[in-house]
């Protein structure tokens, strides 16, 4: 089976995301209404033991059949998550892995979240034997869109999911990203 390589960056570890992330998950995301209210995967109020089930379907799974799951960390501390879900998560684009990513809220606005995003996507591409790439983001989530936007990421379409946080259906716009332009990208930056 094949597990999750760690991806350096200038500051950054991505590792394999581990049990004993849970409580940082918690901290950073599960208690923060400011991050969790943009994920569709949190429960408000955060129930406890929620962190660990969710992990418990990903550690020392299959990534290519669950998600491949990273932890993001800055000098070894937990600040974020960057996953790539297999092809399937979205029906618009369902022959395309999906990428989805949070920071805990101390650790936005320092560039952190698209150094992690950029690594993430190289080796997904790669791992995946992919032409592109998929992600969602709330239409009101505008610095998601615009880090995607910076990416590469093309508008594809708008879904809708049920956020558990906000306890409502909420409009996504779906995105797609093509190997050429994130090298383009890449070249360029």
């Amino acid at each position: 089976m094949s597990m999750l390589p760690e991806l350096k960056t200038r500051r950054l570890v991505l590792r394999p995301i581990a049990m004993s992330d849970a409580e940082a998950m918690v901290a950073l995301a599960g208690k923060d209404f400011e991050v969790a209210r943009w994920l569709t995967s949190f429960t408000w109020p955060y129930e406890d033991g929620s962190a660990e089930d969710f992990l418990k379907t990903v550690v020392g799974k299959d990534p290519f059949e669950t998600e491949a799951l990273f932890a993001i960390t800055l000098g070894g501390v937990f600040i974020g998550v960057v996953a790539i879900e297999p092809p399937g998560d979205l029906e618009d684009l369902a022959d395309l892995p999906t990428l989805g990513y949070w920071l805990g809220r101390a650790f936005q606005g320092h560039g952190y979240a698209s150094e992690a995003v950029e690594a993430a996507l190289a080796w997904a591409f790669e791992a995946f034997h992919t032409e592109a790439i998929a992600a969602r983001a709330f239409e009101e989530n505008f610095r998601s869109r615009g880090l995607l936007r910076k990416l590469g990421f093309k508008p594809y379409s708008m879904t809708e999911r049920f956020s558990k946080a906000l306890d409502r259906r909420v409009s996504n716009v779906v995105v797609r990203l093509s190997r050429a332009d994130f090298e383009a990208g890449r070249k360029a930056a």
